[in-house]
């Protein structure tokens, strides 16, 4: 496990500690090796399942594959909560797969990335060394941006707050979605 990935799931840790979450049953959207999925897992006592469109995990966490990119391979409400976790941002569009998030779980925590040019550069080299097969592109939204996407979906959402260590050089941003009860999906 990188220095990079222990680092990255304790900032993850954080920000979902501060929501005060409760879920049981968790689907981590794009989970990657999985190494951060396991970590989340343990210290956030999860039933977790990764899913993601290539199967390159390094850790024995269960999965599904993902057979296309805008499409969960589950049920409806398979799932008390989905977590994407910086993957949002190499998704093309990100619209269809939040939809389908709000289909398969009461809850979902988007934990992404603030763009910014070196973590453009990092992200490109780090996500060609642990998946060189992995769609890049970086797909960054601001703040605003997001919200406005939420109010188009009908997602309410929560802002978290993030906390980061001193020499950490990246800022994120974490958003807890629901469906809108108002209007009869939720």
């Amino acid at each position: 496990m990188s220095f990079s990935q222990k680092c990255r799931a304790k900032i993850i840790i954080r920000s979902y500690k501060e929501l005060d979450i409760h879920a049981k049953r968790v689907l981590d959207v794009g989970c990657g090796n999985g190494v951060v999925s396991k970590i989340l897992k343990e210290k956030l006592g999860f039933n977790l399942t990764g899913t993601d469109i290539i199967d390159y995990r390094k850790v024995n966490i269960p999965f599904r594959l993902m057979t296309k990119a805008d499409a969960l391979p589950f049920e409806d409400l398979s799932f008390d909560l989905i977590m994407f976790n910086d993957v949002l941002h190499h998704t093309r569009d990100i619209e269809p797969l939040l939809i389908e998030g709000a289909r398969v779980a009461k809850r979902m925590l988007i934990f992404e990335d603030k763009e910014g040019l070196l973590l453009r550069l990092v992200d490109l080299a780090l996500n060609h060394f642990y998946s060189p097969g992995m769609p890049r592109p970086l797909n960054f939204k601001t703040f605003k941006e997001w919200c406005l996407l939420f109010d188009k979906l009908g997602l309410v959402y929560s802002i978290g707050e993030i906390s980061r260590p001193f020499l950490y050089p990246f800022k994120h941003m974490v958003f807890m979605l629901s469906k809108n009860s108002s209007d009869g999906r939720g």
